[in-house]
């Protein structure tokens, strides 16, 4: 961490995306901009903190000692739930550097993070440290607790979960993104916000220099995660194929919202634009395809190619496709099985799938999922 004491970390990066509701910020953040610092003598506010009395303000008296932000932690209000915890209270946290993690379960930012987050938990619970994730959702389907338990199993967290359904605890923090980060001392003050990807080494850092003002020893090597994710190289931006965010429809038919249409792929799709084939239904969040055999369609530069869906309640099987051939197996995604020299991706429970991962070879690909039966959503793709 640098010497000055004027210092806040800020990082707008790929896919980190402001709430649509906010009137003040009905925004979709570019997902190719790219990590920004900022200096805090420009700043007087961090989200919901007040940080103009605070700037200058340092503790313990080292050269590396973190600017106090703010005095308090923010309540936790309106949560529907605690995984992994009784209910917590900034005043049962007093004596634990805390780290909140505003966070959702289907944002491929929010996953690309939790590696580390998981990590640092791991190695510093037993040292006074914990983490605190407040899951706020994007989607509907991520206020269903069945589905968020689901996640904290499928990526191995164990630390202490709030459902923030209803942006309470996100509006008590003035919050705008996903993934955001907000790190306390011992005795409740804000000491660091990060927001979005990136920076993992700096934050786990100031996660050591708290540990060490609260006496504890953590001086150990910082976690690394091999990635092969090149933010300048991606030349395709999260999109949505829900009409309420929808951007990038490439199918020449006008969508009918709320009810069945019937949808082409234009010869030749233009870059960056995603087209449906078949008869879907288009919904505020999501495509539902209405009748089997449709399927959805993607010319996208990127290295990876996500998209998050759901099988309406069964399993719905897709033949996955990339320029027009089964997908490679140096080339396939975390859920693309091959079965018969076909490559195919299973959906059933609703979650973002890696469809494709060219290990760092970025390109542009014509990517094609072809439904094997009606009811399943879709949602928004991602790319790395």
């Amino acid at each position: 961490m640098s010497t000055s004491a004027q210092k806040i970390k800020t990082a707008v990066l790929i896919g980190v995306v402001a709430f649509a509701a906010l009137a003040a910020l009905a925004f979709v953040v570019d997902s190719r901009l790219r990590a920004t610092d900022a200096n805090l003598g420009n700043l007087s506010r961090v989200g919901a903190f007040d940080t103009s009395s605070g700037i200058s303000k340092l503790t313990a008296g080292s050269k590396e000692a973190l600017p106090v932000l703010a005095d308090a932690m923010p309540p936790f209000a309106g949560i529907n739930a605690w995984l992994n915890s009784d209910a917590l209270t900034p005043e049962s946290l007093k004596g634990k550097v805390v780290l909140i993690d505003f966070w959702t379960y289907s944002c491929i930012n929010c996953i690309r993070t939790l590696p580390y987050v998981t990590s640092w938990y791991e190695k510093y619970k037993d040292k006074g440290f914990v983490v605190v994730g407040v899951h706020t959702p994007e989607f509907a389907f991520e206020k269903v607790l069945g589905n968020v338990r689901d996640a904290l199993k499928r990526n191995g967290i164990d630390y202490p979960v709030a459902l923030d359904n209803d942006y309470g605890t996100w509006n008590n923090y003035g919050n705008q993104y996903w993934p955001a980060h907000y790190l306390f001392d011992a005795s409740g003050k804000l000491r660091e916000t990060h927001f979005g990807e990136g920076a993992y080494d700096e934050t786990e850092h100031d996660i050591q220099l708290l540990l060490a003002e609260a006496g504890k020893h953590a001086d150990v090597p910082v976690t690394q995660v091999p990635t092969a994710i090149d933010f300048q190289k991606i030349g395709s931006p999260e999109t949505y194929v829900g009409y309420k965010r929808q951007e990038y429809f490439g199918s020449p038919e006008r969508v009918v919202r709320d009810a069945d249409g019937r949808y082409s792929v234009p010869d030749p799709l233009r870059p960056n634009m995603f087209a449906l084939d078949g008869t879907w239904n288009i919904q505020s969040e999501k495509g539902v395809l209405s009748r089997a055999g449709g399927a959805v369609v993607y010319d996208f530069n990127a290295s990876n190619a996500n998209l998050v869906m759901g099988g309406g309640g069964k399993t719905v099987r897709a033949e996955v496709t990339l320029d027009g051939k089964p997908v490679p197996s140096g080339m396939r995604g975390g859920d693309v099985i091959e079965d018969g020299g076909k490559t195919y991706v299973d959906v059933s429970g609703q979650r973002l799938y890696s469809l494709i991962d060219t290990r760092g070879q970025y390109g542009t690909h014509i990517l094609r999922l072809q439904f094997s039966d009606a009811g399943v959503e879709c949602y928004a793709f991602t790319f790395g």
